[in-house]
This record gives C-alpha cells, sequence and structure tokens, in this order.
C-alpha cells in the first residue's frame, strides 16, 4: 500500500503540473534512489507534460529501462501490472540515449535551425518557420524570450522570418535576420530586454549568415545570399564596411580573435576579410560548401564541410593556413552544424542523427552524443563547454552534460538513413534498410547483433517454423535465408509487385489489379482475383484464409478459398498500411493524413479515428483483436479493434517507419535507422525471450528446402 501511494502521489504532482521531485508521500520502492527517480524524471519531462498519453508508469519503465536504472524500471513495471493497464514500452533500442543526455525540451512544430546559449544558462532556439523560444537549461523549463516574449515558442511577429542568429561574447546584445533583407540587433538583459537596440541596413537580400564580434567596438557581421560580407557598427548602426568574392551564398562566418573575419561559402571557398576595409587577406579553395567555421582556441581554425570532414588550420596574423583533416568516426556522414564546445573542443551535428565532441588541440578520443531521432540541424554550447545542445529536424533541442559523456559511439551503426522493414520471433528481431543497404538481426532479449547480410529493402517476415526468413529484393525478388545465420538458402522472381508475406505464403499485385496467393518458396500461384484498381498494402492472415488489400478509397476483404471479395469504401486519403487480426474477423487501415480506419469483418463500414498528428506510416496486427500503428510523430500506439480504441501510446521520439509483432514482441523501425524493440504489457509483465541465436556459422537444426508436401499443405490451408 505504501508503495502504490508513492506511484499515486507522482501522478498526481504530474497531473496538476506541480513539480514531481522532493518528498513523495508513501515509500518509494525497493532500491529506486532519487537520484535515479530525479534523472529518469528529466528525461521524460518532455512526454509528461503531454496530458492523457499515458500512464506515468509507462513513461517511467521506459526511461528507466534506456538509463539503466533496474530498481525503477522493475517497479514500473510491477505498478503496469498491478493497475491491468495495457501497455507498449521500451525492451531496447539499438542505439540508446548517451548516459549524458539531460533532458528534451519540446514546443517546436518545424526543425530548429539555430540555437545560441546565452548566460546564466539561457538557451535560445529558432526554427524553420521562425518561431524562437527560450529556456532555462538546468530545469527545462520555458522562460521570457527576448526574441517573441515570455511564453517559449511562438509564431513570428511578421511574415519575415528570421533564419540566423547570433549572440555578442558578452551576451548583452542579439543580432537576428532572414528572409528580409537587413539585420535586427536586440538587447537581451535589463530593463530594455527584447528591445530593439538598432537596425542595421544595407543588406540587398536575405542574410545567411550572421556573427558579433566583442567589445571596443561591436560589430556585426553578415553574410549574405548574394555572396557579400557586410560589417556594422552594432551601436550606431553604420556600415562599416563590405567585401564580396564569394560565388553564391555565404553560409558559415567567424571573427577570428585576431582582428580578420574568415567566411565560407556554398561554393567550397575559405575568405579572410579585414572587417574595418573590406580587403581580402587570403583565399582557401577547397570541394564540398563550408558548413561552419570555428575558433575553437586561439590561434586555429575549424572549418566543417558538407561532405562530413573536419578541417583544422592554424591562424596566422588572423588568416587560415596549413590545412589538417580530422580523422573522425563518421566523416563520411554529412555535418549541418558545428560550435565551439570549451577550449579546444568542438560540437558536430550530422545529418544522420549523430552529435560528437571532438577535440581539436591535440590527440584525444570521439565522444558521439546518441539520442536524436533525426538529423540534427543546430548546435551549440556555453563558453566553457559544460552544457551542450543539439536540435534536430522534429523540432526537438536535446540538453547534453558532456562531464557525463563516455568516449566511443552510441552504439553500433544501424541500417541507414531509415528502417523500410522489420520482423520479429520469439528467437530473433531483423530490420532491413530503406535504400537495400543490408538486412541486420538481433537478440530479441538484449539488442545483441546477430548477423548482418547485404540483402533488399523490401518486406520481412518468417515462415511458419521461425526457421527461414524471407526478405524482398526490389519489388519482385524474395530471397529465402537461414534465421541463424543469415545465409541465402534461394530466391524466386514473382509476377507483379510483392505487397506482403507470412508463413510459407507472399501476397503480389499487378498494375492491372490482379492479386495471387502464392508460394513463397516457389512462386506458384495458389488463388488469383481481380480487383477494381490495384491495391497500395496487403496483410493476409496466418495460413491465407483471409487476405485484406488497400487502396486509396477502398478496402478489400478477400477470401482465397472461396473467392469471396468484399469492398468497403474507404474515406478519401493516401493508405500507407493495412493489418488483419489472426482471424481475419478486424482489420485496420492507415492513411497519409495520420487517420485509423477500423473494420469489422461483414460490416459495410469502417470506424475512422485520429490517430497521429500528421501522417501514419505502418501498421501490424497484434493477436486478440488488436494492433499496433507507427506515425511520423514518434508515437507507436496500441489499439483494440472491438472498439476502435487506443489502449496505449508510448512515444519513441523519432519518425516511425516499420512495425512487426511476433513471438511476443513489438518491433519499431525508424527514420534514423533504430530499431526499437518494445514489451507488449497487458496487466502483467511480457516475458522476455531467452533463445539464444548461434553466432554465423554456428550448428542449427535447418530444415530442408520444402517441396511438394508442403505445397500441399499450404494450398490446403488456403482452400479451408
Amino acid at each position: 500500500m505504501a508503495v502504490e501511494t508513492f506511484w499515486d502521489g507522482l501522478e498526481r504532482r504530474i497531473a496538476a503540473g506541480e513539480p514531481p521531485y522532493g518528498e513523495h508521500p508513501g515509500v518509494a520502492p525497493d532500491g529506486v534512489t532519487p537520484e535515479a527517480l530525479r534523472r529518469v524524471l528529466d528525461l521524460d519531462a518532455h512526454h509528461l507534460r503531454r496530458s492523457g498519453t499515458a500512464p506515468v508508469a509507462q513513461h517511467l519503465l521506459a526511461g528507466a529501462v534506456l538509463a539503466g536504472e533496474a530498481a525503477l524500471a522493475g517497479a514500473a513495471r510491477a505498478r503496469l501490472a498491478a493497475q491491468g493497464v495495457p501497455a507498449l514500452t521500451t525492451r531496447w533500442r539499438t542505439r540508446p540515449p548517451s548516459a549524458a543526455l539531460s533532458r528534451v525540451l519540446e514546443g517546436h512544430g518545424d526543425a530548429v535551425v539555430a540555437l545560441l546559449a546565452g548566460p546564466d544558462g539561457l538557451l535560445l532556439s529558432l526554427d524553420a518557420s521562425g518561431e524562437s523560444g527560450a529556456w532555462d537549461t538546468a530545469t527545462g523549463h520555458a522562460v521570457p524570450d527576448p526574441l517573441a516574449g515570455p511564453d517559449g515558442p511562438r509564431p513570428p511577429t511578421s511574415a519575415a522570418r528570421a533564419r540566423t542568429v547570433a549572440l555578442s561574447p558578452d551576451g548583452g546584445l542579439l543580432a537576428l535576420a532572414g528572409d528580409a533583407p537587413g539585420v535586427r540587433v536586440l538587447a537581451t538583459d535589463g530593463p530594455a530586454r527584447g528591445a530593439e537596440v538598432t537596425a542595421l541596413a544595407g543588406s540587398p537580400g536575405p542574410v545567411t549568415a550572421l556573427a558579433v564580434t566583442g567589445a571596443s567596438p561591436t560589430r556585426v557581421l553578415a553574410g549574405g545570399a548574394d555572396g557579400a560580407v557586410r560589417v556594422w557598427d552594432a551601436t550606431s548602426g553604420a556600415a562599416v564596411s563590405v567585401a564580396h568574392g564569394h560565388v553564391g551564398p555565404v553560409t558559415a562566418l567567424t571573427a577570428t580573435g585576431q582582428g580578420t573575419v574568415v567566411s565560407g561559402g556554398a561554393d567550397g571557398t575559405l575568405r579572410s576579410w579585414d572587417p574595418a576595409s573590406g580587403a581580402p587577406l587570403g583565399l582557401l579553395e577547397g570541394g564540398p560548401a563550408v558548413v561552419a567555421v570555428v575558433v575553437p582556441t586561439a590561434g586555429q581554425l575549424l572549418a566543417a564541410t558538407a561532405d562530413g570532414a573536419l578541417h583544422v588550420f592554424a591562424l596566422v596574423d588572423g588568416v587560415p593556413q596549413d590545412a589538417v583533416r580530422l580523422e573522425v568516426p563518421g566523416d563520411e556522414v554529412a555535418v549541418t552544424a558545428a560550435a565551439r564546445a570549451g577550449e579546444g573542443r568542438v560540437v558536430v551535428g550530422r545529418v544522420d542523427g549523430t552529435v560528437q565532441l571532438v577535440p581539436t588541440a591535440g590527440p584525444g578520443p570521439v565522444t558521439e552524443l546518441a539520442g536524436h531521432g533525426a538529423a540534427v540541424r543546430a548546435v551549440v554550447a556555453d563558453p566553457a563547454g559544460t552544457v551542450v545542445a543539439s536540435g534536430d529536424d522534429h523540432g526537438r533541442v536535446l540538453v547534453w552534460d558532456p562531464a557525463r559523456a563516455r568516449p566511443g559511439t552510441g552504439g553500433p551503426a544501424g541500417v541507414s538513413p531509415a528502417v523500410g522493414a522489420v520482423a520479429a520471433t520469439g528467437s530473433l528481431v531483423v530490420s532491413a534498410g530503406r535504400r537495400s543497404d543490408g538486412v541486420l538481426a538481433h537478440d530479441p532479449a538484449t539488442g545483441t547483433r546477430r548477423w548482418s547480410v547485404p540483402a533488399g529493402a523490401g518486406p520481412l517476415w518468417f515462415d511458419p517454423s521461425g526457421t527461414r526468413l524471407f526478405a524482398v529484393t526490389g519489388t519482385s525478388t524474395v530471397e529465402e535465408r537461414y534465421a541463424t545465420t543469415g545465409v541465402r538458402a534461394g530466391a524466386v522472381s514473382l509476377p507483379g509487385r510483392v505487397l506482403a508475406g507470412r508463413g510459407a505464403l507472399v501476397v503480389t499485385g499487378e498494375p492491372d489489379g490482379t492479386v495471387a496467393v502464392r508460394d513463397a518458396r516457389t512462386g506458384r500461384a495458389f488463388r488469383t482475383t481481380r480487383l477494381p484498381s490495384a491495391p497500395r498494402v496487403a496483410a493476409p492472415t496466418p495460413g491465407g484464409a483471409t487476405v485484406l488489400l488497400a487502396a486509396d478509397g477502398l478496402l478489400v476483404c478477400w477470401r482465397p478459398a472461396s473467392a469471396k471479395v468484399s469492398i468497403v469504401a474507404l474515406p478519401a486519403g493516401l493508405v500507407t498500411a493495412v493489418a488483419v487480426d489472426d482471424d481475419g474477423c478486424h482489420g485496420v487501415v492507415c492513411d497519409a493524413d495520420g487517420r485509423v480506419h477500423v473494420w469489422r469483418a461483414g460490416s459495410a463500414t469502417v470506424t475512422t479515428v485520429r490517430a497521429d498528428a500528421a501522417h501514419l506510416t505502418a501498421a501490424a496486427g497484434a493477436g486478440r483483436c488488436r494492433a499496433v500503428t507507427a506515425g511520423s510523430d514518434g508515437s507507436a500506439v496500441l489499439w483494440d479493434l472491438t472498439s476502435a480504441t487506443a489502449l496505449g501510446r508510448v512515444p519513441l521520439d523519432a519518425p516511425l517507419t516499420a512495425v512487426a509483432v511476433g513471438g511476443g514482441t513489438v518491433v519499431v523501425g525508424d527514420g534514423c535507422g533504430e530499431v526499437h524493440c518494445l514489451d507488449l504489457l497487458a496487466g502483467a509483465t511480457a516475458a522476455v525471450p531467452d533463445g539464444v541465436i548461434p553466432e554465423q556459422g554456428g550448428s542449427a537444426v535447418v530444415p530442408a528446402p520444402r517441396t511438394g508436401t508442403t505445397d500441399r499443405e499450404t494450398a490446403g490451408q488456403v482452400s479451408e
């Protein structure tokens, strides 16, 4: 009873919007320390602030698993079991968040494109729509915003969107610019906080890069889409100089601390200037576009280029010379942002969602900060490098404590750039990249990688015994592989396009609307039918007694044995996925408008429910008249198909691209190549499989390829 009082009190405080820290009524569960509870509450605060998304214990269970807090995870699991609440919760993910992750800040509706670290823990953020936000990095709360107001992100005050921002070294002045010509300079502290100090005119078009120098005097530097670099006096607003040279936009800009300015452009050049006169001082010609220029320590310049490389230069009289390319893991992945992160170190963001802390002053380990589920677009650190922040395409800002970071990567790289298909049994989890970059297999209990093979990016499924894996290459070739090793056992090319597979069956469709149920090994057609239009997606039941097919505006239920076809109209929308329960009595269709359409066998209509703010991408039957859907908002949702209601929702902080259910496991793939393995809880802890998959080349009992007997058995299933 005391432990239940603890949970009840915690839930009440969170529901009331009160700080969840401090003394709680009741006794904390055994082994749960205040430090562990606080850390997990910080990590999941952005989810807990959303009303009604999921039980508090579900959020804390997922957070505790990823943070390695076993005692809290066990307590949360027991709470869910006691409540009898169906829930989805994380068992593992292929690249769990780094220990350095402190908190996640949400509120932006678009990609975060700029970040600034101000004094006293202030963090300013700007997104692609022009919305701005201000945050206290210590608490994660929104604070008065010198850009747009006191309540965090809000719409821009004019049609001209701010695209780039810069802060003076003392934090007192903020420059912002974007689509409209000119630069605005605002005060960031004191009674005049947010007031415009001056407006700088002279730029004929959009400003693409900004910097502010130190005092005596303070200068504002702006690079434009016209390739020019302009300098103003920040106090008087007077123009100081204009420098021309870049062909195309200026993409990066910095003051060197030695009385010069260095700019990088989309033309791949680095140029040095005298800010007082605009006279050119040096030119370095390269190849890829320059993404960022940073002064990590006195006398040194780092330039990041779009091809993923980091180049370090010596500054001689303020002019970069003697380029050295740093050897950094993952430097084949495009860099999107870079910033100074303390003396002799930079923080780098990449398009695959990774954030790296890279030493530049000498040899040292590179630390990867894992946690983003989308491309990183902005990075920043406070002057001492004790707090790092990064913003991504998903509109989230992650705050990191570098002191807790461990050198190395966040885990083995997954398929990239997005997961295209997943499948699961009680003894194996597999995923395929969307762009044919391989199939990976993992232990479902621990996430340990078992094998990887180059294979197709199409649907994946297992045969009824779970010992063979089918993978689609291209659109019509089905490869059969040994599940224990991934070694290829055979392949067959089929007419039309593979829509789905299950067990030993595969469903194919052709442009004229012809649909067939076939043997996945031989390609032999057991039954065919002709539909009014070519279906986009399909889902068969085990044995193929029922096949659901969906096209835009149509849901088709086909019973191959009796040749019965039922057609139900769907609301207008682009169909993205379909799933059916094991007995064929209920189905669900997902569309690009974020809706699920739930159908009951024999019904002439569907029940439509909003499930995602943007669009849904995948669905899978989960047994017992349930299904799981996944969408671009990063949530996996468990549905009761008998009532068309959501039983549980788990936010996974990444756009989701694939989902499968098998062996008591829910597997989800996301847009950054990660795989999430989830437990499906229904009032009691789901059994975690403990089967061990033999390593590559290990012994395993593998059945011989199925021949005539199996064909007759399969045909018998279809004809029942």
